[in-house]
């Protein structure tokens, strides 16, 4: 259980901070909801209130024309109508007119009109079939674009038709659905829509009733034309610019025809987080509008401290697993530390006996070599040349072991050098053989113990280097248990019987924890007229080989 404590705590505290990172991220959310809202609701209420502002120039106009009467003339009418539409151009509202409602066939009156206003000879226009016409005999400002409108015949086009008698049916102003102005001159044309609001006079002039409509007692329209994209963006781009993008659909009587639509609207759209739908009434039509933003927040701006706090949330859940597990690792560190200085105290005391046991044996094997040498040598010189040559060999073989740092050793390499540290050149007439093996670090130091405790009990007890002895030492490996097992054979063939020792000395002990404690052997000791047989057998761990020094 200890070990899961770090996730836990991860776990537990990540929980807690995310809850309330999921609450930050919610309570920004609805704020950046009710943001939007109100820039989109602005924006909305901007196109309305310049809709209706300009829809009530034509009020105005109807009033003046309702006082003073529809023959007025031109200058006065310019008068009154320039100081109502000012910067008509950027307010989206081209200009305010007049047309006058006539039967067809009494287009001299009108033609007359408009000589008298505009001092120049023009027709009415285009051909027309229906039974009335409506003519436009005044329009200001004058400028080219509508300059080119005069004369031109509204009622002969569906659209603005539709819109007069919808007009003259509820006596009050009435949007066309969006059309080309005829204004439209230069390449540059948007969508338009018209306004119109009949000008009522006694029903004695004229009678007649075209369609549903009554027009018995109206004699004209007062009207304006609009250019919806000129008027939504100085909707939305004063007094201060809104940062949206704007569609504007005419949804009346369930049609879907496009006012208005910002650049780049529908490539934001896809990506767009929030979206406002507001349906409009703009002089009888139904306009749906939808608004985007222009340039939508980023999400590292927008949740700032919805990342700030996740982030910390989950730094500080890290840091205290990490502390926790390092706490841990410390405590587990602090009992490992004892566990080997415990070890350690137990290995020094092993080591000194050890050191005390190689101390005796090294002079043992002295003397015995030096008895030996002197046995076989004829003279003073020859004993010191050879006595001479197995010390130094001796020492070569100890200097080699001591500086050695192996991590894996040559079995063959290990038992060679322990027979030449202990025999000196005599070790070249021993058999040695069997296959290569590998032996890690603690199988190497416990074998070269063995091996040396062996060698010199051979020296000491066995008479192997006289006629008829010898020393065979022969090994190879088998699987058991799904391990490699090693099992090697140590035979000395002496002259005389090898006595079983009644006790075990320090060197006996030595071999058994060598082989059966650390390295989870066995041994067997055959002690025979002809001398002693032991069989050692272990397995074999995985040696690791020291890695290179990079360069």
């Amino acid at each position: 259980m200890k070990k899961y404590m770090p996730m836990l705590a991860f776990v537990i505290v990540s929980a807690i901070g995310l809850a309330m990172t999921y609450l930050i991220f919610e309570a920004e959310t609805s704020a950046e909801n009710t943001r939007f809202a109100s820039i989109a609701t602005e924006a909305v209420d901007r196109i309305r209130q310049k809709a209706d502002q300009n829809l009530s120039v034509i009020a105005a106009t109807h009033s003046f024309l309702n006082t003073n009467g529809a023959s007025v003339s031109r200058k006065e009418f310019q008068t009154f109508a320039m100081g109502l539409v000012v910067n008509s151009h950027v307010s989206g509202i081209q200009g305010i007119g007049f047309a006058q409602l006539i039967k067809t066939g009494d287009e001299i009156s009108a033609e007359r009109n408009l000589r008298q206003n505009y001092d120049f000879t023009a027709h009415i226009w285009p051909d027309s079939d229906q039974a009335f016409r409506t003519p436009i005999t005044l329009l200001e400002p004058q400028d080219a674009r509508n300059q080119a409108a005069l004369g031109y015949d509204m009622f002969s086009e569906p659209i603005r038709r539709a819109a007069m008698e919808a007009a003259a049916s509820v006596g009050k102003m009435q949007a066309s659905a969006p059309v080309e102005l005829v204004q439209e001159i230069t390449e540059d044309k948007q969508p338009g829509f018209l306004a119109y609001m009949p000008l009522f006079t006694p029903s004695e002039m004229m009678q007649g009733e075209p369609g549903d409509g009554k027009f018995g007692s109206i004699a004209g329209f007062v009207y304006a034309p609009f250019r919806a994209g000129d008027l939504h963006q100085v909707a939305l781009s004063r007094p201060t610019p809104v940062s949206v993008l704007v569609e504007t659909i005419d949804t009346t009587a369930g049609g879907s025809q496009l006012l208005f639509r910002s650049e780049g609207f529908e490539e934001r759209l896809e990506e767009a987080q929030n979206v406002l739908k507001e349906t409009i009434d703009v002089a009888g039509r139904q306009w749906s509008v939808s608004v985007i933003e222009a340039f939508p927040s980023s999400h590292t701006l927008l949740y700032w401290r919805t990342l700030i706090l996740g982030t910390v949330s989950l730094l500080f859940a890290a840091a205290l697993a990490v502390s926790i597990r390092a706490q841990m690792k410390t405590s587990a560190a602090t009992q490992e530390l004892n566990q080997v200085a415990q070890k350690t105290i137990e290995e020094k005391d092993l080591m000194l006996q050890e050191m005390k046991h190689r101390i005796k044996n090294s002079i043992a094997r002295i003397l015995a070599m030096a008895r030996q040498t002197s046995n076989s040598s004829e003279n003073l010189e020859e004993f010191t040349t050879s006595f001479t040559a197995r010390l130094q060999a001796m020492a070569n073989a100890q200097d080699l072991l001591t500086r050695s740092k192996w991590e894996s050793a040559d079995l063959k390499t290990l038992l060679t050098q322990e027979l030449e540290q202990v025999f000196g050149n005599d070790s070249e007439q021993m058999e040695v053989g069997g296959p290569k093996v590998r032996l890690d670090e603690r199988a190497t130091h416990a074998l070269g113990l063995v091996f040396h405790e062996l060698a010199t009990n051979a020296m000491k007890y066995s008479s192997i280097f006289e006629e008829g002895g010898s020393l065979s030492i022969t090994w190879n490996t088998v699987r058991r248990d799904k391990e490699t097992w090693l099992e090697l054979s140590w035979v000395e063939v002496s002259a005389n019987a090898v006595p079983k020792p009644s006790s075990k000395g320090f060197g006996s002990r030595l071999i058994d924890a060598s082989i059966r404690g650390e390295l989870r052997g066995n041994i067997q000791h055959d002690f025979g007229p002809t001398g002693l047989k032991i069989r050692i057998a272990l397995p074999l761990p995985k040696p690791k080989r020291k890695k290179a020094p990079s360069a």
